[in-house]
């Protein structure tokens, strides 16, 4: 079985991005023959933060909901289980690198698929602070789409 985490935020064209590279894998001429041999984990980190404001103070704690996930992790999983991929959905909360990277080692990926904001190929690899803790912190291979 080969595995793939693809970490999703809430920007669905940066979601349909990993969602095409994925398809490719069980192309005709991809690197898996059989959907049936591909299992992808869809991982959505709502970023832990406290907010202070004029003697008010709201953490991600009170706003978390584990159930609650943004439309583009809903759009990813119906898009790859309509092609016969088996998708599992993980919500964490936390800082979201390390909350990426381990599940990536929970679940023994061998590729993170990491969709970036459209930059140049460069500014992909450079400038995308999640991207870049990611790959820094992980010793699996990532590729950035």
């Amino acid at each position: 079985m080969y595995r793939i985490v693809i970490p999703i935020d809430t920007d669905e064209e940066r979601a349909l991005h990993a969602v095409d590279y994925v398809m490719d894998f069980v192309a005709a001429d991809g690197p898996v023959d059989d959907p049936d041999e591909l299992a992808v984990t869809v991982v959505n980190v709502f970023e832990k933060f406290t907010a202070v404001d004029e003697g008010s103070r709201v953490t991600s704690d009170e706003l978390y909901d584990p159930d609650s996930i943004p439309d583009a992790v809903a759009t990813v999983r119906d898009e790859l289980e309509a092609a016969g991929i088996d998708v599992e959905v993980v919500r964490r909360h936390g800082d979201p690198a390390d909350e990426i990277v381990n599940c990536a080692d929970s679940v023994d990926a061998d590729v993170l698929v990491v969709p970036t904001r459209k930059r140049s190929p460069v500014g992909k690899a450079v400038f995308g602070s999640v991207t870049q803790e990611v790959i820094l912190e992980t010793d699996r291979p990532v590729t950035v789409v």
